[in-house]
């Protein structure tokens, strides 16, 4: 991917979607950073479970925040393990995608009723933003090839990997264009893109490709009108359209 890529996206979803503000006030504003994730409480439970359905008009998992915090607490060993890994420079040992595996799985079925995987990635997300990439339906579909392939092993495996890929491929673009350092990079790509975790600008540029397909189109068809992109970066990104 080229970083230009993720700065377009950026850019679009923030122009198209009408629920990105939500994910400022829970992630910038509402979460106290403080109690996660050794010091988690009800409390902080609550306000998760509250913002979820604001950015998933079709949350179903359980609502009981007591419930879900018993959730919680079996997972926080895995989580403190996790919570300073990211996701430009980690290692996907076989052990570390096990834990991915492993804490997806925990999650996913917390509706009682189905296994609940777009949410669970938005839960995760939430709690190790410089790790977890959301998806959804769309997502699975365009960069898996099967909508189904919801389980966390292919998450671990395959989709997770996939997009460190993606995202060293922007970052070192980037590198090459600026003549900038690693450590630079990412930093000129945080200031580019509203100060995002790098998980964070993937998920908007998935979901601005697969999930906003018609509307991205139009977007970047404007933008090339109006001279904010140039031509190879319009018909690069109209590749990668369905």
């Amino acid at each position: 991917m080229h970083h230009r890529d993720l700065y377009i996206a950026h850019r679009a979803f923030w122009t198209l979607e009408t629920r990105a503000k939500a994910y400022e006030i829970y992630m910038k504003e509402r979460k106290n950073w403080k109690k996660w994730p050794e010091n988690v409480d009800l409390e902080e439970i609550r306000k998760l479970l509250e913002f979820i359905p604001k950015w998933d008009r079709f949350f179903r998992m359980n609502k009981d925040p007591v419930a879900v915090f018993e959730v919680y607490k079996e997972i926080r060993p895995v989580i403190v393990q996790l919570k300073n890994e990211r996701l430009e420079d980690v290692n996907f040992t076989v052990d570390l995608m096990e834990q991915i595996r492993q804490i997806f799985d925990k999650v996913a079925p917390c509706s009682g009723k189905a296994y609940e995987s777009t949410d669970c990635s938005k839960i995760l997300h939430t709690i190790l933003p410089h790790l977890i990439v959301m998806w959804d339906r769309k997502i699975r579909e365009g960069i898996l090839g099967d909508e189904n392939k919801n389980q966390g092993a292919v998450y671990a495996l395959e989709f997770l990997p996939q997009m460190q890929i993606e995202l060293r491929e922007a970052i070192a673009t980037c590198m090459d264009e600026k003549g900038l350092s690693r450590e630079e990079t990412i930093r000129c790509i945080y200031d580019m893109c509203g100060y995002e975790s790098l998980p964070k600008l993937i998920d908007e540029h998935n979901y601005i490709i697969y999930t906003m397909s018609d509307d991205f189109k139009g977007y970047i068809e404007d933008q090339l009108r109006v001279n904010q992109i140039n031509l190879k970066e319009c018909q690069r990104l109209l590749k990668k359209i369905p």
